[in-house]
């Protein structure tokens, strides 16, 4: 698989600045520590960085789209061939007993 292993360093990555975070903000919430605080607020902006990063690789690897080529045709989600398959009572007190299967 192509670019694989940039997507484990990704992956690698973001779990060592979630780690880092963790335990940065475990020290400030616990001891009241600044540097932590400061330490996890780093952790958390490289983790976004990092996670950017992915999403602008995974958009660059992506197949472009010709331009020209237009919107895809869309389909129907109804096949008027086929006419009406149910018929759609508006009386509640007509309910045909339950079945076997529900």
């Amino acid at each position: 698989m192509k670019g694989y292993a940039v997507h484990l360093l990704f992956h690698a990555l973001t779990l060592l600045c979630g780690t880092a975070l963790g335990i940065a903000a475990t020290l400030w919430w616990s001891t009241g520590a600044v540097p932590a605080g400061w330490a996890a607020l780093a952790a958390l902006l490289l983790g976004i960085a990092v996670l950017v990063l992915q999403w602008r690789h995974i958009s660059a690897s992506a197949p472009r789209r010709d331009v020209h080529r237009g919107a895809p045709a869309r389909r129907s989600d109804t096949r008027p061939e086929l006419g009406a398959t149910a018929v759609h009572r508006d009386d509640p007190t007509t309910v045909s007993p339950p079945t076997r299967w529900g």
